[in-house]
């Protein structure tokens, strides 16, 4: 599985589905991810890479808060899917598609 790339994502919140963007880069033997949304940009942390899926948290700024969140993802050829999911307790899991881009 290659990661490395652009990943054009469709994420389904409860206040409707909004874009997304995951941007794996590899270096040196290393694989880094942003995810660029319309909360911002940011880096993901702790990122693992099985053979098919990626597992990893990220920290999200939303209305002057920072939120922690899972995010996992699974490849299947050149699609994406996975869930993020907000640590509050009242967070739904949040779905997302998508595709490698262009």
């Amino acid at each position: 599985m290659n990661l490395v790339g652009n990943w054009n994502l469709q994420v389904a919140t409860p206040f409707g589905t909004h874009p997304a963007t995951l941007v794996f880069e590899g270096t040196g033997g290393s694989l880094s991810c942003n995810i660029n949304s319309r909360l911002g940009d940011a880096p993901l942390e702790n990122l693992t890479v099985t053979h098919d899926s990626f597992e990893a948290t990220v920290m999200m700024d939303f209305q002057g808060r920072g939120y922690q969140a899972n995010i996992n993802g699974r490849i299947q050829e050149d699609q994406i899917s996975g869930v993020i999911k907000v640590k509050l307790p009242i967070a739904p899991p949040i779905k997302y598609t998508g595709s490698r881009a262009g």
